[in-house]
């Protein structure tokens, strides 16, 4: 089992796997996203930063992630739970959390923005 968001491990587990995302290094394994950090005693650790295949890089200036997503947020790429449906007109895809995301297109990238909860 995976640590939860916001978690702070002393060791990455032993498959974990560097991954550059928007010029920020990550490791991640299986779906989760971890972030190394120097903790107070001048020691690694890495802290979960996105479970599920979804990386959350909405941290505040401290690090600290918040413990669940906040309208406005981008991802990537949508829960793997994800469902499409159609709400006033307007296609939303919809997560068994409750999570409501709609698909921005920025540039040449395709975000999905959190509209919902």
């Amino acid at each position: 089992m995976s640590p939860p968001l916001g978690a702070v491990v002393d060791e990455l587990p032993p498959r974990a796997r560097v991954r550059v995302i928007d010029g920020q290094k990550y490791y991640e394994q299986n779906g989760t996203y971890y972030k190394e950090e120097i903790n107070e005693n001048d020691r690694l650790s890495y802290t979960v930063v996105g479970t599920d295949g979804v990386l959350n890089t909405n941290s505040d200036t401290n690090g600290n992630v918040p413990s669940e997503p906040q309208i406005g947020d981008r991802i990537d790429k949508l829960p793997a739970d994800s469902k499409t449906v159609v709400i006033n007109g307007e296609k939303l895809y919809s997560t068994s959390s409750g999570l409501y995301y709609k698909e921005v297109i920025a540039g040449n990238k395709v975000y999905y923005e959190l509209v919902g909860k």
